[in-house]
Formats: C-alpha cells, sequence, structure tokens
C-alpha cells in the first residue's frame, strides 16, 4: 500500500505550527468528503466551527512587578525593540495589550468600548503619567486630553517575531506597594492569562510586600503559571547574584512548587549582547509554555473531532450503500422505523436537559446558604479583629482584609461550586452519549451491517464542559475557579474601598467597626448574583451541548436518510442499470479510500503530537 503524503509529512513534522497545519488539513479533506456523501451539514460545522475554533488560538502574557523594576524596559528586550516608554520615574499608568500585526499599529481603547486609532511611536503620550498629564496642561480644551480613568488599555500591534505564535502580552501599571494593584489586573488578568511574569529587582530582591502579594493576592490556582524574573542582574557580580537567586529561591519555593526564575539583564539585551542577557532560555520558556500542554490540548482535541466525524461520515457512506442494494418500498419502511427512533431518542435528551435544571436550582439553593452564612460570621468576628490592630494600620489595611478574607472563603467556594458542576457535566454528558450511541446502533440495524456502529461519543467531556462553560480552553477544576474567582471579585473590588477619615486610633477604629460590615453585606449581594449568573451560565452552555448534540444527531442521519431515500426514487427500480451501479460503487469505494487516508492522517498526527 503506497503511503499517503499528508500522512507522510505528519510523521515528519516537528514543529507545532506544522502539526497545526496538518491537522487542518485532515478537516479540510474531511469536509470534502462529507460533502461528497451528502453531508452538507457536516461539512457546513467543520468549515464554520472546527476550523475556526483550531485557527483561534491565543497565549497571554501578563508582566507584574513594583515601579522601577524596569517592565517597560523588560518587554522593550523582550520584543528586542524600543516599543514603551521607559525612563528614572516609574511612567507607566494604562495598561498596553501588545500583540502581532505585520505592520506597527496603535489605539487607545476606552472604558466604554470605543477605539481611537494613535501614532504607534506616540505611545507615551497615552499610556504614561507624564504624557497624559502634559495633554492636560498643553490641550485642556482639546477632545484628545482624557482622563486616565476613561481609558481601559491601549492596544498595540508590532511585527515582533516573538508575538508571531498568537501571543499577546500585557504591560501593566506598576505601583509603590505591589499590594496595590489593581483588583482588576490580579484577578481580572491574571486568572485568565496563560502565563505571567513576575518582575523582581536583583538589588532588592522579593521584598516583603512582594512575598505578601504572591502570598495573599494570587489565587492559589494561578501560582503555578507564575515565571519569576530577576532584573538588572548586570548591577551585582557573579557572588551577589548567586546570593541574590538563593535568597528568591528559597523563599519563592515556600509559595510555589519548583518556581521559574530567570535572571536577565534588559541592559544588555538592547545592547546587542545577547549571550550575556539571560534572555534565549527566558524566551524558549515562554515558547514552549505557548506550544507544550495548552496547545497540545487544543490540536489533540481538533483530531478527536477529526475520528468522531470521519467515522460519523464512513457510517453515512455504508448506509447509502445499503440503501442503493434494498427494493424502494423496504427502503421507505426501514426509513420511517429509523427516523421514529430518532424522535424517541430526542425525548431522552429532553429528560437530560430537565435533570440539569433541577440539579442547578439544588446546588443555588446550597451556594446561597452557604454565602449567607459565612457573611454572618464575617460580620460578628470584625470588630474584635478590628480591636486588635493599631488605628494607623486598621485606616491602610482594613480594605485588603476583607478583600482577602473573602478570596480565601470564595476559592473553598469555587472549587465546591466547580466539582459540582464537573460532575453534573460527567452525568448529562454520558447521558446524551449513551443515548446518541443506542440511537445510533437501532439506526444502523435498519440500513447497514451490525458490524458497522456509528461514535459519536464525547471522549473529551472535560475540555468540552470547560469550553463550553468558560467560553476559553481549560481542562480542570482549577480553571473554572481561576474564572470564577477572579472575575466576581474584580466586580465586587469597588464595595472594597473603606476609606475612613477619623483623626485618632479610636475614631478610626469605632468608624472601621460601624463601616466594615456594611461593606461586607453589600460584597455579599454582589457574590450572590455573580455565583448564581457563572452557574447559570455552565448550565446553559451545558444545555447548549444536550441540544448539539440531539441536533447534530437528528440532523446528520435524517440527511443521510433523506437523500437515500431521494436517489433511490430519482433512479426508479426499472430505470437503473449495471452502468449506474457501477458509478455509484466507485463512488463509494473512492470516498472510502479517502476516508481511510484521512484516518491514517489523524493516526499519524496524534502520534507526532503526544510523541513530541
Amino acid at each position: 500500500m503506497t503511503t499517503d503524503p499528508a500522512s507522510a509529512k505528519a510523521k515528519s513534522v516537528l514543529s507545532a505550527d506544522e502539526r497545526k497545519k496538518a491537522i487542518r488539513a485532515a478537516l479540510e479533506r474531511l469536509a470534502g468528503a462529507a460533502e461528497r456523501v451528502g453531508l452538507q451539514s457536516v461539512g457546513r460545522d467543520i468549515r464554520s466551527v472546527r476550523l475556526p475554533k483550531l485557527d483561534d488560538e491565543r497565549f497571554s502574557l501578563v508582566v507584574l512587578g513594583e515601579f522601577n523594576h524596569g517592565k517597560s524596559t523588560f518587554v522593550n528586550a523582550l520584543l528586542g525593540q524600543p516599543v514603551l516608554p521607559t525612563g528614572i520615574t516609574p511612567t507607566t499608568a494604562i495598561l498596553a495589550h501588545i500583540s502581532y500585526a505585520p505592520s506597527a499599529q496603535a489605539s487607545v481603547v476606552f472604558q466604554s468600548g470605543e477605539r481611537r486609532p494613535i501614532d504607534p511611536t506616540r505611545v507615551g503620550d497615552w499610556a504614561t503619567v507624564e504624557g497624559l498629564a502634559a495633554q492636560a496642561k498643553t490641550r485642556p480644551s482639546d477632545t484628545v486630553s482624557t482622563p486616565a480613568s476613561e481609558i481601559h488599555h491601549i492596544d498595540l500591534r508590532l511585527p515582533a517575531d516573538l508575538l508571531k505564535d498568537r501571543l499577546t502580552i500585557v504591560d501593566t501599571p506598576g505601583v509603590n506597594d505591589i499590594n496595590e494593584q489593581r483588583a482588576e489586573i490580579t484577578y481580572g488578568y491574571i486568572p485568565r492569562a496563560d502565563a505571567a511574569v513576575f518582575l523582581l529587582d536583583a538589588g532588592q530582591i522579593l521584598t516583603a510586600s512582594e512575598r505578601q502579594f504572591l502570598e495573599e493576592r494570587i489565587l492559589r490556582s494561578s501560582r503555578d503559571r507564575l515565571i519569576f524574573v530577576v532584573a538588572k542582574t548586570d548591577l551585582l557580580d557573579a557572588d551577589e547574584l548567586a546570593q541574590a537567586l538563593a535568597f528568591a529561591r528559597e523563599h519563592l519555593a515556600r509559595i510555589v512548587p519548583e518556581p521559574a526564575i530567570f535572571p536577565i539583564s534588559a541592559r544588555k539585551e538592547l545592547a546587542g549582547r545577547s549571550d550575556e542577557s539571560g534572555f534565549a532560555p527566558l524566551r524558549a520558556h515562554i515558547g514552549l509554555t505557548i506550544a507544550h500542554d495548552r496547545r497540545r490540548l487544543l490540536l489533540d482535541n481538533a483530531l478527536a473531532d477529526a475520528g468522531r466525524l470521519s467515522a460519523f461520515v464512513r457510517q453515512s457512506l455504508e448506509m447509502r450503500r445499503r440503501s442503493l442494494e434494498l427494493p424502494l418500498p423496504e427502503l421507505e419502511e426501514r426509513i420511517a422505523r429509523a427516523k421514529q427512533r430518532l424522535t424517541t431518542g430526542q425525548r431522552g435528551l429532553d429528560a437530560a436537559v430537565d435533570t440539569i435544571t433541577s440539579e442547578i436550582a439544588a446546588l443555588k439553593a446550597r451556594v446561597r446558604q452557604d454565602l449567607a452564612d459565612f457573611a454572618s460570621e464575617f460580620r460578628k468576628s470584625l470588630p474584635e479583629e478590628i480591636e486588635k490592630v493599631d488605628g494607623h494600620d486598621v485606616r491602610r489595611y482594613l480594605s485588603f482584609f476583607v478583600q482577602d478574607t473573602w478570596k480565601a472563603w470564595l476559592e473553598i467556594e469555587g472549587e465546591r461550586i466547580a466539582v459540582e458542576l464537573e460532575r453534573l457535566a460527567e452525568m448529562i454528558i454520558e447521558v446524551a452519549n449513551e443515548n446518541v450511541r443506542a440511537v445510533t446502533s437501532d439506526v444502523s440495524a435498519e440500513l447497514g451491517p451490525t458490524q458497522t456502529k456509528i461514535d459519536l461519543a464525547i471522549d473529551t467531556l472535560k475540555y468540552d464542559a470547560s469550553v463550553f462553560a468558560l467560553g476559553a480552553l481549560g481542562t480542570t477544576v482549577f480553571l473554572f475557579v481561576n474564572s470564577l474567582v477572579g472575575g466576581v471579585l474584580t466586580l465586587a473590588a469597588p464595595l472594597l474601598a473603606i476609606v475612613l477619615r477619623g483623626k485618632i486610633a479610636k475614631e478610626i477604629k469605632d468608624e472601621a467597626k460601624e463601616r466594615a460590615p456594611a461593606a461586607v453585606d453589600r460584597v455579599a449581594g454582589v457574590l450572590q448574583v455573580n455565583l448564581e449568573a457563572a452557574i447559570d451560565t455552565f448550565a446553559s452552555r451545558l444545555r447548549e451541548f444536550v441540544a448539539q448534540a440531539g441536533e447534530a444527531l437528528t440532523r446528520g442521519i435524517a440527511e443521510v436518510l433523506d437523500r437515500a431515500l431521494a436517489e433511490k426514487r430519482g433512479h426508479g427500480e426499472a430505470a437503473r442499470t449495471r452502468q449506474d451501479e457501477s458509478a455509484d460503487a466507485a463512488d463509494i469505494a473512492s470516498v472510502t479510500s479517502e476516508l481511510r487516508a484521512i484516518d491514517e492522517q489523524i493516526a499519524d498526527v496524534r502520534q507526532a503530537l503526544w510523541e513530541s
């Protein structure tokens, strides 16, 4: 047997891009084969859903750190070009999203969603404290002068090699104390990011505020995606650097198991001394992170989709072949029975939807009770906690204390919610799959030999459930927890700002005891609404999955049955000649051969994917 050229190529490819192209080619071939069989809906599904889903992968990298640690200089060095403004004083005031484009372009994205194009060489006019202040001073009446609070981020697109692999870098504003980092960044960006660079200063390695931020502000399930970069290593000699790295590794290991730490010098990198800068291993690590488990998962699930669809097309082809062999009256009778089985199968799927509704209602009731119990206990304990602390510290840290306490509870509650939703998803999808298997088995018995099966089982359960629930790649409970907790805390952040105006310690404490419980209640109200919304979103996506399973089953098989009947009626029993039969047999054999080649290609790409 000759080896298919595309299959042979798949065995030899090494890069993720080449494997992705091979998978894309297999899906495109499969769409063509489905359309030849008459499965137009399958062809449309591949072209409008599967291929765009494969294409639209993106990796996000958030850069964090206190001011004067050189975040913007680090990003410039990482990209190999001076794209962000830098200076001695803290300059960055606005988030910057940096992604790939063939030519440089930039725009300001406002809180309202409006986008305004700007000169990419004048990003400093919008992204820095100095630039925004200069606008307000020199052009106070100009509509271009805009308060920083109205700007959400700068969208900067550049022709940088590192960005070509669908990487987006998010540069964050520096702060005096990393613990003052905006909740939108801490709980909004980091949980959704694929990785986060935490920039440390070699001259003042891992300060107390940085350790506190890592221990208390970063969600536990986000810590394993942190990459620690020790900047300004050119300011230390070899012994000093070794001591600094040993100190960082010892203390970070208490927070993050096996922390990834990279010493770098942005100054050397920008000066062209790449062999001394330390950037090469960092870029390699980021590249591996982009291309490894996350991407491999995406590609493997695309292959699983292709395998299931190929089996379905093959079964449909067998149905067509069998229908051409049957007398018209018998074919009509068998198709009527098959369609009746599809109808009863749909009723089974409807029952699964009813189960989702009842299970979700019970879960929401439990979460409401948990939330009420915790809020009540938190309110009662606050006066005693406030009394233990100096008045000055109450003023400074009360908001953080309330925030951290809610975060700790939300992480635990979020994991409970996620486990229960995952259990529900497993149950519902298994019920749906069993229903699909039973229906397709019965239909196969009507129009095909018993050894031929349609396998539409969803063997990527956790992946599919996470994608439906979150609208993003994910395979674990922790990604759900990250998105749930991060999103809810971001929304609740404005209610956590407890401003105390007392002048002396007793006044501060009395005011805190009065205002903090009210803040707890306000946050609890926001949390209840948004926790229930997150649960409802998951339930909605799960119902969508069941509906899609039923639609795909009914539409796909009915499409095959209708075409088989139309072909039989169109030919007519008497008019059918040996030439007709020969042409049909040749067509079926051709598509069968094409499907066999596609299956070999899928198997070879999957082997290359996991071996690499």
